[in-house]
């Protein structure tokens, strides 16, 4: 699992300029690099930046991690020129570090002086050690515990936070990136400082909060505020009763790891049950010969799975689902309701894919709601827009989001 990385200089006028990059660090890779760079903002009058970090995907199959610092001061004491050190790592090697940036971050400080070519950078530190509730009692032991606790719960519904602040506020964002699900940090961005919002931050410190990028945030004190959800007080609950478990499984967003010793039993014996008959049945049932009927897609219909064989969601998959679809809705300018039930992401499927359009009147589906499970109308949906991989087995329903945001992209002049 290599990291690529990549230093960028002084802003000309052109844009930053390349300082240094790694030998897998690829051509293709300096627009989107570049984006991220001018994206962090204008630097406000008198405002410094000694040191940051932000996260953000680079392309479908890459996250990169920013390092952002000032480069000195001139003879008045002023900031010098910003820099910025890219570490862009495979998403998989980012999932399976539980969506922690900081701790890639940390394990490889930038070197600001380096020039031309740089080495690649590989992972040996291994998995993210285990989160205990004596962790989150001790993260929770501040006196801004109910902005922590109310705005992990923000960012759990779906929605995004700022903190007006004149320095980077490390110390906030990480407490609260500790505080939240492995599995929801993947697809959420924080960033510890920067001077503007045109990356759109899922939690951001900066210095002035105000105008369209801000729209729909969570402000500190609404954090503080903010109403009490089921994931914040059961993870309280959990770190003051020491129970690990329940701290473990909350922490994860695994529905396996919410189940209870007895239901895993009970899985285990069905699965072994399964793998036993399963042999013999097909002996007795032998399959009925190849259908010589054209394939669905020729037709003019998305290969779907059948309906019983969809997956039900469980609690976790739906929160981050309801965030993906809030995130793409609201990158293309669509309206959707809030809330994880099924009428609601039915609704909010129905919301995007009429702003959306068709594109190509051969594939319509019709109305996606026909459709029964949430997984079969986002399938289809990804067909209609010639998304590969809309029939791949195994892939998760967010995930299905996360495709079509690849392909969509951001709604055109936004």
């Amino acid at each position: 699992m290599l990291i690529e990385q990549a230093v960028y200089g002084g802003q000309g006028p052109g844009g930053y300029q390349f300082r240094a990059r790694s030998p897998g660090f690829r051509d293709d890779w300096r627009p989107e690099a570049e984006r991220l760079c001018m994206g962090f903002g204008e630097r406000p009058a008198g405002v410094a930046c000694p040191g940051c970090v932000f996260a953000r995907p680079f392309g479908p199959g890459h996250v990169a991690v920013v390092q952002a610092a000032d480069q000195g001061a001139d003879d008045a004491g002023r900031p010098g020129a910003l820099a910025f050190r890219l570490l862009v790592l495979p998403r998989e090697l980012y999932d399976r570090l539980g969506g922690d940036p900081f701790r890639v971050a940390d394990a490889f400080p930038p070197d600001w002086q380096g020039n031309g070519p740089i080495p690649s950078l590989e992972w040996t530190a291994g998995a993210s050690p285990e989160r205990t509730a004596a962790d989150v009692r001790k993260l929770l032991d501040v006196a801004h515990s109910a902005t922590l606790l109310g705005g992990v719960q923000a960012v759990v519904d779906g929605r995004r936070l700022v903190f007006e602040r004149a320095t980077p506020d490390s110390a906030l964002l990480r407490s609260l990136w500790a505080l939240l699900p492995a599995d929801l940090r993947g697809s959420v961005w924080p960033a510890t400082f920067a001077f503007g919002n045109a990356l759109h931050f899922d939690a951001v410190a900066l210095p002035r909060a105000a105008g369209p990028d801000f729209a729909g945030y969570v402000t500190e004190a609404q954090a503080g505020d903010y109403p009490e959800g089921r994931y914040e007080l059961g993870l309280q609950r959990a770190a003051e009763a020491d129970d690990q478990g329940q701290v473990a499984a909350l922490l994860s967003g695994s529905g396996l790891a919410r189940m209870s010793r007895t239901t895993r039993i009970l899985a285990a014996l069905a699965a072994l049950v399964f793998f036993l008959v399963l042999p013999t049945l097909a002996l007795l049932f032998p399959p009925p010969p190849p259908s010589t009927a054209p394939a669905a897609a020729a037709a003019g219909r998305p290969d779907l799975p059948p309906a019983d064989s969809c997956p039900k969601l469980d609690d976790s998959e739906r929160q981050r689902l309801s965030v993906v679809l809030h995130r793409l809705a609201a990158a293309r300018g669509a309206a959707v309701p809030d809330g994880d039930a099924d009428e609601d992401l039915t609704k909010a499927v129905a919301a995007l894919d009429a702003k959306l359009g068709t594109p190509d009147p051969k594939r319509d589906p019709g109305p996606l709601a026909d459709l029964g499970p949430i997984q079969r109308q986002l399938r289809a949906l990804l067909w209609k827009h010639h998304v590969a991989g809309y029939d791949a087995r195994g892939v998760s329903t967010p995930e299905l989001v996360e495709k079509l945001a690849d392909k969509v992209g951001p709604a055109p002049g936004g």
